[in-house]
């Protein structure tokens, strides 16, 4: 598909942003040929885990600068709705957990789709941007919910009113992303960690990706009763009876999704 390719690998897909010559900034096409590789891997029942990465330098540097890009005009917010917003919102629903390998420079929209995994581990040389304002434009793509939510809103409003570039190891320090390794380590990191998730329990990884996403904006009455539905429901399957069972036995659980 324009932009992307992907690649499976036992239990885990290899999603990789595919236009390195513009360091796969983003246009309404390519953005739609995300969503549709992203919902095809997730309909694979073999993959267990994803990772995103870039190719080239870069890891996505937000919208393309094309006249069709920036000439949308009043109609930007409708094709916002149905290319955008969708990837990210799947992005956070997906049943499986989606590793953000940052490759190299995230800016705009970039670093939307990076923060929408759920765990993101940077090379050294990478950065996120939020460059809207020097364009005149505003947050978009999750950014001013991720970014807030991750690094508190007063380095968040800085970072988004001035456009100043947040280098990965201080992402790391401030929490906006799991980790920071050197470039050469970036790939093999990502894929240890999607490896161990793989090999993890894949109902109760489900479950609390949920349990994650939907406490951000519940009350605490609402957290807890949810927290009781799906943990009946870990406690009625053979994954936790095969998690159990393997941790008196000393042996490492091998878990089936049942």
């Amino acid at each position: 598909m324009t932009g992307i390719r992907y690649d499976v690998r036992g239990s885990i897909a290899i999603l990789t942003l595919d236009d390195p010559e513009r360091l796969n900034a983003l246009d309404w096409e390519k953005v739609r040929a995300i969503d549709e590789t992203l919902e095809r891997v997730l309909n694979m029942p073999d993959v267990r885990a994803i990772v995103l990465t870039g190719a080239g330098k870069g890891f996505c540097a937000g919208a393309r600068f094309d006249p069709a890009v920036f000439a949308a005009g009043a109609e930007v917010g409708d094709a916002m709705r149905q290319t955008v917003s969708p990837l990210i919102e799947k992005m956070r629903a997906a049943p499986i957990p989606i590793v953000v390998a940052v490759n190299g420079p995230a800016a705009g929209a970039g670093c939307g789709i990076a923060l929408a995994g759920d765990i993101v581990v940077a090379a050294r040389s990478a950065k996120f941007v939020l460059s809207f304002a020097k364009l005149g434009a505003v947050l978009d793509g999750g950014t001013s919910l991720f970014f807030q939510r991750a690094i508190g809103a007063t380095r968040a409003r800085a970072l988004a009113l001035t456009g100043e570039a947040l280098s990965a190891a201080t992402a790391a320090e401030w929490g906006l992303i799991w980790k920071c390794v050197d470039d050469e380590m970036l790939f093999d990191e990502a894929m240890a960690i999607a490896e161990a998730l793989a090999a993890g329990p894949p109902l109760a990884i489900a479950m609390i990706k949920r349990q994650l996403e939907d406490a951000w904006a519940a009350p605490l009455a609402a957290t807890l009763d949810l927290e009781a539905t799906l943990q009946t429901r870990a406690f009625v399957s053979d994954d936790l009876r095969e998690g159990a069972t393997a941790y008196i036995e000393r042996r490492k659980p091998v878990f089936r999704g049942r």
